[in-house]
């Protein structure tokens, strides 16, 4: 009789990678956020390796057991003096700290040193690059209008223009389960199209008369150039300010506000915008109303949809809807905003 010689099936898949690798998956994965793809290209590991330190906790290490090494005050100090001090250092993954800095400790002493010295991984905030040159700018607007009475705010024209699209506009958050299983649950994704459609819609606000001019960059207009710019915002706009005496136009320092044909136009129309420090979009309320703007879309309508006559109805509702009051209000924490530039000695505030 011939016997069978049967070959067990392990139980786990077979991996290489050690016990550090997985631990250092685990920590770009859950605290920094990081995409499998972009976690197998950083530690040169295959996907099944990854997948399979994200489903398996980490045993103990048999000579940490019973130890509770924790970093005392001065190291503690010394950590944030090292991770404060540049922007590469800040990056750094908390796992690769104790290696870059010849620690013998765990990623959980740099953690607990983190939370007890108020300190956090987040996600990174884009914002405008500030120069110096511009940093000098902005830091002596603010002190100039920093003493700034309520009727000398309500006679600023705010201006600005906006991109308008259906759906959600911050980052969506989901609550799921740590690890694979759920990340491509349906209700766990966002639908991505390939070409989102958007509204450009360019307004005015004031204090002296609240929610001024509102006006859509129709599709048969075309594209936006300066003729086009001069014909359909300018000349609205100079007849806007005739109307309502008393105001001094604002606009911030994009490229199409500051081409020398547009700054002709303005000049034969009379209009004479104030000076506007560079990327200053947190010295502007108006970017307080657009935020305003798009949460009364989204909460009416949150799916992303490709029909343009939707999306424009809702714009011109939610416009509608924003109150002068509304705007008051905004206007209002302009001492603040300024303050906050100040005290950032012209540099990034929350705004």
């Amino acid at each position: 009789m011939q016997s069978t010689f049967r070959i067990p099936t392990p139980k786990t898949p077979a991996h290489t990678s050690s016990r550090d690798d997985r631990l250092r998956i685990q920590t770009l994965y859950f605290e920094a956020g990081w995409e499998i793809d972009d976690i197998i290209l950083q530690l040169n590991l295959t996907r099944r390796q990854v997948e399979y330190a994200l489903k398996h906790r980490l045993t103990p290490q048999n000579h940490l057991r019973g130890r509770h090494i924790l970093l005392d005050t001065p190291q503690r100090k010394q950590l944030i003096e090292w991770v404060t001090a540049n922007a590469q250092n800040r990056r750094v993954a908390w796992v690769d700290i104790p290696s870059l800095l010849g620690w013998q400790c765990s990623l959980k002493a740099i953690r607990s040193a983190f939370t007890k010295e108020g300190y956090a991984r987040r996600i990174a905030r884009r914002k405008p690059p500030i120069s110096e040159e511009n940093r000098i700018r902005r830091l002596q607007w603010a002190i100039e209008h920093q003493h700034w009475t309520e009727e000398q705010w309500d006679e600023i024209c705010w201006s600005d223009e906006s991109w308008v699209q259906p759906g959600t506009h911050k980052k969506q958050r989901v609550t799921r389960k740590i690890g694979l299983s759920e990340v491509f649950h349906p209700d766990c994704v966002v639908v991505k199209y390939q070409r989102n459609i958007g509204w450009m819609f360019w307004g005015t606000i004031s204090g002296k008369y609240g929610k001024g001019l509102g006006i859509f960059w129709e599709k048969s207009w075309g594209k936006i150039n300066r003729f086009s710019y001069s014909e359909r915002i300018i000349t609205p706009l100079h007849e806007y300010l005739q109307s309502h005496p008393g105001l001094q136009f604002q606009q911030d320092n994009g490229p199409g506000h500051t081409a020398k044909y547009i700054k002709e136009q303005f000049a034969a129309y009379g209009i004479s915008p104030i000076w506007w420090p560079p990327f200053s979009p947190d010295l502007s309320p108006i970017e307080k109303i657009w935020d305003r703007l798009k949460e009364i879309i989204e909460k009416k309508d949150p799916r992303i949809h490709q029909n343009y006559k939707k999306l424009r109805a809702a714009v011109i509702e939610a416009w509608d809807s924003i109150t002068d009051a509304e705007i008051r209000d905004v206007i209002r924490q302009m001492p603040e905003r300024c303050q906050d530039v100040i005290d950032a000695n012209g540099m990034y505030t929350k705004w």
